[in-house]
């Protein structure tokens, strides 16, 4: 993974070296404000705003969420049904079919909405305020589990849940950020030198994580002439909002380094975020179990409705580490018209882990104030995907909007992802 991260970042550095040329005098590049140069991103972005070139705030919300494995006609398909009174839990678990083999189902969403203040202090300094809510959740059914339905019992006689989970974190934050400003470097048209770093104050609102306890030695079996079912499920959740606010905060820090050639339309980025953890008070633990011994389907059914806890085993506070945040990218002005940028996010371990991502953005500035967006995603979960979008940036204000498709295009997207920002300057 390594040495694949460092051949994409190398291959990347030099083909946005090769492409970028001097800034053309009168062209869209040099009459573009420098912090409009730094292309939003649609990952999670603390620093997303604290480069707008004058004093004014931001208002922003944005959204995704994918699967491995559902599109968006198969998710029409139930719905249809669903509305039609004719949804049979043979379509549902046909649609277990469509799971790669191996792989398991996992699906993973974020959220963020929230409001930004700030701007520079002269030349060399800029500062902003943000509050914000933020969300992340992830699932994961194990291949074993879903062996059962896809493969059915003729590959093997029993079955597990085997490493399935599924984690939900909803938070409230404020933050601080600062970006300094050195350069140029050398000369008038030397390296411009941009420092960023910043700390968050994060509540946690709501937690919930469920998986099985492996050890237990969980089982489903079916045969001929009989269902048994022997499952043991830990789930650990806040049962009040209230009670979780009460507790206590924890700090996220984050860092930015950019180094921009003006002259030349290129610039390198690397920043690395959500650096910390956070401790979750009153946290009920519980251990919930289900066991069947039966020769009838029915009873199966029946018996998902005593799939209670046994009994809160525990109350504690738990400690969370946030999904760290690490980002490499480059940017270059092709022609007078065109930036391209390219950015590489590691993978991510933990509740919310994710794989190595890389996307290729490109910027059209046609007309300088409505620069059109269009880019794809590689890796991460899908494999491919789609972005696109505008801007109107003015004098006083600027709006963006874009979208995002993973895993495919429009019905055979298995993911989907927007985000809305207006922004007024004073």
């Amino acid at each position: 993974m390594r040495r694949a991260l460092v051949l994409v970042l190398t291959l990347g550095s030099n083909a946005a070296s090769l492409a970028a040329q001097a800034v053309p005098e009168r062209s869209q590049a040099a009459r573009v404000e420098p912090a409009y140069r730094r292309t939003p991103t649609f990952r999670l972005d603390p620093f997303r705003h604290a480069m707008i070139p004058h004093w004014g705030f931001v208002v922003s919300a944005g959204a995704m969420g994918e699967n491995n494995s559902v599109n968006f006609a198969d998710a029409r398909a139930l719905i249809y049904l669903q509305d039609q009174d004719s949804l049979l839990p043979s379509d549902i678990l046909n649609t277990i079919n469509l799971v790669p083999e191996g792989r398991g189902l996992t699906g993973v969403a974020q959220g963020e909405g929230g409001f930004y203040l700030g701007g520079p202090f002269g030349g060399h300094f800029g500062f902003g305020l943000s509050a914000r809510g933020r969300g992340y959740g992830a699932f994961h059914l194990d291949d074993n589990f879903v062996a059962l339905i896809r493969d059915g019992t003729g590959s093997q006689p029993s079955f597990s849940l085997g490493s399935s989970r599924g984690t939900a974190l909803a938070t409230a934050e404020g933050g601080a950020h600062a970006v300094l400003r050195l350069g140029p470097l050398g000369s008038e048209d030397g390296v411009h030198l941009n420092l960023g770093f910043g700390g968050r104050y994060i509540k946690p609102v709501y937690f919930a994580r469920a998986g099985s306890t492996v050890a237990s030695g969980d089982e489903i079996r079916i045969t001929n002439d009989s269902i048994i079912i022997d499952l043991e499920v830990e789930v650990a959740h806040t049962p009040e909002v209230d009670s979780t606010l009460n507790g206590k905060a924890g700090i996220a820090t984050d860092f930015l380094l950019r180094l921009t050639w003006p002259t030349s339309g290129f610039a390198l980025e690397a920043m690395v975020a959500n650096i910390g953890k956070l401790t979750i008070h009153n946290v009920e633990v519980e251990t919930r179990r289900l066991r069947v011994r039966t020769n009838s389907i029915e009873d199966v059914a029946d018996s998902l409705d005593s799939f209670d806890s046994l009994a809160v085993t525990d109350t504690t506070d738990l400690r969370i580490t946030l999904p760290r945040i690490v980002r490499f990218m480059a940017s270059a002005w092709a022609n007078r018209f065109l930036q391209v940028d390219l950015s590489a996010t590691l993978p991510v371990k933990g509740d919310f882990e994710s794989p190595l991502a890389v996307d290729v953005g490109t910027t059209w500035r046609l007309i300088r104030v409505l620069p059109l967006r269009a880019g794809v995603v590689l890796g991460g979960h899908q494999g491919v995907g789609f972005t696109g979008g505008f801007a109107l940036e003015g004098r006083n204000s600027f709006l963006q909007v874009s979208g995002q498709s993973f895993g495919g295009f429009m019905r055979k997207a298995t993911g989907v992802g927007g985000r809305f920002e207006l922004g007024f300057f004073f």
